[in-house]
């Protein structure tokens, strides 16, 4: 009986073991998402006004930009770079900025649509975030209102 208890006791902590081992042993940078959706509680808390960039994938807003402010949440929590009137109007057609360690990219893949009721438009696009590890690329939406 004893003997029996031991061995049960010992496949158990093996099969422990082994699991543990292998969650830990997982990469956290291979296929890792760096950026985080932003919450409507972040993008109120910008203090800039005037016409608004996003790149939205599905219905999660990875990148705001408003005014003089761009924001991306990461693991850290939400990053907030300043942009020039200048950097405002490039990245109004794509382009790239580095914020919060990351350089990021987002390249049109489509053809803009515009909204003239709402001065809106969107594009297909992707979204590239390369600076910790591999380069992570997400296809979304590309968009601007004013």
């Amino acid at each position: 009986m004893l003997k029996a208890l031991m061995i049960t006791i010992g496949a158990a902590l093996t099969v422990f073991l082994a699991g543990t081992s292998a969650i830990v042993a997982q990469p956290g940078g291979a296929g890792a998402a760096p950026l985080r959706a932003l919450g409507e509680r972040d993008m109120q808390a910008a203090r800039g006004s005037g016409c608004q960039l996003s790149f939205d994938a599905g219905r999660s807003t990875l990148v705001y930009v408003i005014g003089d402010e761009f924001m991306i949440r990461t693991r850290a929590g939400r990053t907030v770079c300043r942009v020039s009137d200048r950097q405002f109007s490039a990245l109004s057609d794509g382009g790239s900025l580095s914020c919060g360690g990351y350089r990021l990219t987002i390249r049109r893949t489509g053809r803009s649509v515009g909204h003239m009721e709402s001065d809106s438009a969107s594009a297909p696009a992707t979204l590239t975030a390369a600076g910790r590890g591999r380069p992570w690329t997400v296809r979304g939406h590309w968009g601007s209102a004013c």
